[in-house]
C-alpha cells in the first residue's frame, strides 16, 4: 500500500480538549503545532534515535509564537532562538521540536502556537471603484488623494524593484523599504537584507527568487504603482511603498543554509551547537514578525501604514490561531491596517455540516492518484459516540466504525481493513475545544489501479453518519489531492460555496476581500481577445472562485468586494518560467495587455485573477482614505465599507453584512465623501462621480473634458459653502484665487469629484 500522505495527518495525538469523548490530556501546544511534535517522535523511534548526516545529528526546529512569564528563559534554556519579542510576555522563537514536551510542561511557559505557513491566493479597476477620478497618472496631479504621504506595503513573492510603476520619473524608486529574508545576510540580527533607502532598492534590483514568480510585482502595481506610460495606475499612485519577501512554498536550499547560520550565530555558547546539523521550518509565525518590522519603518517615517496580505491558508479544523490573533491586533490599530484576501476556494464544495437528529448519505468525490486521501469530521467534546462508513465505487461493503472505538485507544491510530481499502482513524486535537476525527485512505495497488488505472482522477463514494450527532465535515485540499462533496458545475451567477474562507482572512480585525467578476476578457498586444481564466460567473456579480463564509469559527466574511478578475497590473520583468524565454512568452504574451522600453528596459503589464488581486486594488483604496484621515482604524475602515458599499444583487440590499459580498462592493469615492464629513455638510451633492467627464487642474484653470456646455458648476469648500459657481463651456473654466485645500466639485447633477488646490 501506499503511505505517502501519512504525513499529512499524525497517527498519534493528545487531545487539546479534554472532553468527555476523547478522554485525552490538555497541552499547551495548538492543535497543529502537537501534530507536528508527535509526528517528530515518531520518527525518531522508528528511526532508532535522532536522524543523523555525515555523523552529525539533525535538530529539527520551528518557527513559534511563545507567550511566558518568564521572558522567554525558558525557551533558551532548551535551546530556542528568540526571533521577534512583541512584549508583554509574547515572542517568535525557533524551537526544538524535540524539546517541546519539556516546554509544554514548564509552568512559566503559558501557551505554543503555530500553524502551517500560508500560500499564494491568486485597468478598469478605477472606473468600477470610482477612485479614477481620485488621481489620474497624468503631471501634474490635481486630484486630491493619490496615496501621497502613506505607506502602501505588500508581503508577498517576485517582486520586481525596477518596474517604472514604481519609481520617479527620474528613475529614482519610490521603494523607501524592503526587508528580503532570502537575500545574503548582512548581519545575525535579521535573516536577510534590509534596504532602508530607495537606493539601495534600486540597486537590489529585485527579490531573492524573482526569476520563478510574477506575484509581488503584479499586486504591488494594482495597490500602488503608477502604471507603464499613464496606462494601468494602481489605486494609490502617489503612496511610498515598503514592502517584504514572504517564504510562501519556495523556500530554497540556499535560504535554510542562511538560517542555519543565523541560527548557530545565536546559539554559539549552546552544548554541542557545533556538532549539530539544524533543519528549520517555517510557518505562519513569520508573517507578524514581517508585519511588525514594516509597521516599525512605516512609524519611523511618520506616516500610516496599509499592508496588503494576497495569501493564506486553506480551512483547516486543526488551525488554532488564539495568539496569532492576540499579536495581530495588538500591532494594527490608528495608521495600521492590514487588508487580505478571502481566497480562491469557492468553487469547491468541502465543507458540511450535519445537524443532529438528521441522518447523512453524502456523495463524496476524491480527486487525486493512488496514494492515498484524508478527511476530517468535528465535534464538540461532549457529543455522544456515533458511527460513521463510508464505501467506494467498486467496494462490496461499506466500511463502518464507532468514534468510541477510536476514542478508547488515547490518540493511537484504528485500523480498518478490507481487501480493497486500508482506512485510518484518528482523534485529534481541534480548534475551539473541539474533537477532530481524521480519516486517511489508502487504496491497495489492485484496487487502485482498477479504479483508477494509475491516473490523477476522481473516485466517487459515500460518507454516512447516523442521525444523532452534529458533525462537520471537511475535506483536505492543497495541491496533490482534493476531496469534495459535489462535482457539480459552477455555472451560476454566484457559484461560490459556503464555509471556504481560511486563515488569516477568519480574523476579526482584519480586512477580507471577496472578488468580483469585472472584466470577462481583455485584448492583448496581439489584437486578440482572451481571457486569464474562463469562469462560470457573470460580470457584475462574484467571481464563482471566490471564498465565502461563514469562517470556521463562526464569522461573516468577507467584509467587501472588488474586482478580481483579468486584473492588469505589472509584469516581473525579472521572471523566467521553467529557466525557458519560450515558455515564458507563452505563458505572458497572451495576457500581456501593454508594452514599452523605459529607463533602458523592457517592460509589460499583464492580467491576473484571484482575490489575490481584489485585496490589493482594496488595500491601495484605503491608502486614498488613510490620507484623509491618518488615524482610521480597522474598526473605522469597516464602518466606512458599511456605509458607503453597494450590494451588486438585488437580493442582498440594505446595509446586512452577507457571506458571499460582505456589506457590498467598494466605493473609494463615496468613502472619501464619507471620511470628510461632506455627506453631512453637502447633503445635496451627488455621491457618484461624473460619467465619462474627467478633470484636470493647471494654475487657476480647471479642465472638464466631457462635458455639456452650459453645465452649471459650483465649486464647495469642505465645510459645505459654495466659494464659486460658473457655467461651463465645455473646455474648462477659470477659478479665482483660492486658499490651498481640499474642494468638492458638482458638475450640475451629472456628478461631482473632489479636487486639491495647493
Amino acid at each position: 500500500m501506499k503511505r505517502i500522505l501519512v504525513t499529512i495527518v499524525a497517527v498519534a495525538c493528545y487531545a487539546m480538549s479534554g472532553g468527555a469523548q476523547s478522554g485525552l490530556p490538555k497541552t499547551k501546544m495548538s492543535p497543529w503545532l502537537q501534530q507536528q511534535y508527535v509526528q517528530e517522535q515518531q520518527a525518531v523511534k522508528k528511526n532508532g534515535g535522532p536522524r543523523r548526516i555525515q555523523g552529525r545529528t539533525v535538530r529539527k526546529y520551528m518557527l513559534t509564537l511563545v507567550k511566558s512569564t518568564d521572558e522567554a528563559t525558558a525557551v533558551r534554556r532548551q535551546g530556542g532562538v528568540v526571533m521577534q519579542d512583541f512584549g508583554e510576555g509574547i515572542c517568535a522563537a525557533f524551537l526544538p521540536i524535540d524539546r517541546l514536551g519539556e516546554l509544554s510542561h514548564d509552568p512559566n511557559i503559558l501557551r505554543l502556537e503555530a500553524n502551517a505557513p500560508a500560500q499564494l491566493l491568486n485597468d478598469t479597476c478605477a472606473q468600477i471603484l470610482k477612485a479614477d477620478k481620485a488621481w489620474k497618472p497624468s503631471s501634474p496631479l490635481p486630484q486630491a488623494y493619490t496615496g501621497k504621504g502613506v505607506v502602501a506595503a505588500v508581503m508577498d513573492i517576485g517582486f520586481d524593484f525596477t518596474h517604472p510603476a514604481f519609481r520617479h520619473d527620474n528613475g529614482t524608486s519610490r521603494i523607501k523599504w524592503f526587508w528580503d529574508p532570502m537575500a545574503p545576510d548582512a548581519t545575525t540580527d535579521m535573516l536577510g537584507m534590509v534596504y532602508s533607502s530607495p537606493n539601495e532598492v534600486l540597486a537590489a534590483r529585485h527579490s531573492m527568487n524573482a526569476d520563478k514568480d510574477n506575484h509581488g510585482t503584479h499586486v504591488l502595481g494594482s495597490m500602488a504603482g503608477d502604471g507603464l506610460d499613464g496606462h494601468y495606475a494602481g489605486m494609490a499612485p502617489e503612496a511610498d511603498i515598503m514592502g517584504a519577501y514572504i517564504p510562501l512554498g519556495s523556500v530554497t536550499q540556499q535560504f535554510l543554509d542562511r538560517v542555519n547560520a543565523y541560527m548557530h550565530s545565536h546559539l554559539a555558547d549552546y552544548p554541542g551547537i557545533d556538532d549539530l546539523l539544524i533543519d528549520v521550518e517555517f510557518t505562519d509565525v513569520f508573517e507578524l514578525i514581517e508585519l511588525y518590522n514594516i509597521f516599525k519603518a512605516a512609524d519611523a517615517i511618520g506616516e500610516p501604514c496599509v499592508v496588503n496580505w494576497s495569501f493564506g491558508s486553506g480551512v483547516s479544523f486543526l488551525y488554532d490561531g488564539t495568539l496569532y490573533e492576540e499579536v495581530f491586533n495588538r500591532l494594527v490599530g490608528p495608521g495600521h491596517i492590514v487588508v487580505t484576501s478571502a481566497g480562491n476556494s469557492g468553487y469547491n464544495k468541502s465543507y458540511l455540516k450535519k445537524e443532529a437528529g438528521v441522518k447523512m448519505d453524502q456523495d463524496v468525490y476524491y480527486i487525486t492518484g493512488i496514494d492515498g486521501f484524508a478527511m476530517y469530521m468535528r465535534t464538540e467534546p461532549d457529543e455522544p459516540p456515533f458511527t460513521f462508513g463510508l464505501t467506494f465505487d467498486g467496494i462490496a461493503d461499506t466500511l463502518f466504525v464507532n468514534t468510541a472505538d477510536i476514542a478508547a485507544l488515547q490518540g493511537d491510530t484504528l485500523f480498518v481493513q478490507s481487501p480493497e481499502l486500508e482506512i485510518q482513524f484518528v482523534a485529534s486535537p481541534g480548534a475551539y475545544d473541539k474533537t477532530v476525527y481524521q480519516t486517511i485512505i489508502y487504496p491497495t495497488e489492485s484496487y487502485a489501479s482498477t479504479i483508477m488505472n494509475g491516473e490523477r482522477m476522481t473516485t466517487h463514494g459515500k460518507v454516512i453518519v447516523d442521525k444523532q450527532a452534529q458533525v462537520e465535515l471537511l475535506g483536505l485540499v492543497n495541491s496533490k489531492v482534493t476531496v469534495r462533496f459535489s462535482t457539480e458545475s459552477l455555472t451560476n451567477s454566484r457559484g461560490c460555496q459556503i464555509g471556504t474562507i481560511g486563515a488569516p482572512a477568519h480574523m476579526e480585525c482584519i480586512i477580507t476581500v471577496g472578488a468580483m467578476h469585472q472584466r470577462n476578457e481583455l485584448t492583448n498586444i496581439q489584437g486578440q481577445r482572451t481571457s486569464y481564466k474562463y469562469i462560470g460567473s457573470d460580470e457584475g456579480h462574484l467571481a464563482s472562485f471566490s471564498s465565502c463564509g461563514p469562517t470556521i469559527d463562526g464569522r461573516i466574511k468577507p467584509d467587501v468586494v472588488a474586482p478580481g478578475h483579468n486584473i492588469i497590473s505589472c509584469l516581473n520583468s525579472f521572471y523566467l518560467k521553467d529557466h525557458n524565454q519560450e515558455a515564458t512568452a507563452q505563458e505572458v504574451l497572451p495576457l500581456t495587455a501593454y508594452a514599452s522600453n523605459a529607463f533602458g528596459e523592457y517592460y509589460a503589464m499583464w492580467a491576473m485573477s484571484g482575490t489575490s488581486m481584489s485585496s490589493p486594488v482594496t488595500a491601495g483604496v484605503v491608502a486614498l482614505w488613510l490620507q484623509a484621515d491618518p488615524t482610521l482604524t480597522p474598526e473605522d475602515i469597516k464602518a466606512i465599507i458599511q456605509r458607503t458599499s453597494h450590494q451588486p444583487e438585488p437580493e442582498f440590499s440594505g446595509t446586512d453584512k452577507n457571506i458571499y459580498y460582505g456589506w457590498g462592493e467598494i466605493d473609494a469615492y463615496a468613502g472619501l465623501l464619507d471620511i470628510l464629513g461632506i455627506e453631512a455638510a453637502l447633503p445635496e451633492l451627488p455621491r457618484y462621480q461624473p460619467a465619462g467627464v474627467s478633470f484636470r487642474l493647471s494654475g487657476n484653470t480647471l479642465y472638464i473634458d466631457g462635458a455639456d456646455d452650459g453645465t452649471p458648476v459650483t465649486i464647495y469648500d469642505l465645510s459645505g459653502r459654495p466659494v464659486f459657481r460658473a457655467v461651463t463651456d465645455g473646455i474648462a473654466i477659470r477659478l479665482p484665487a483660492l486658499p490651498a485645500a481640499v474642494y468638492a466639485v458638482q458638475l450640475g447633477q451629472v456628478g461631482s469629484t473632489l479636487i486639491r488646490i495647493n
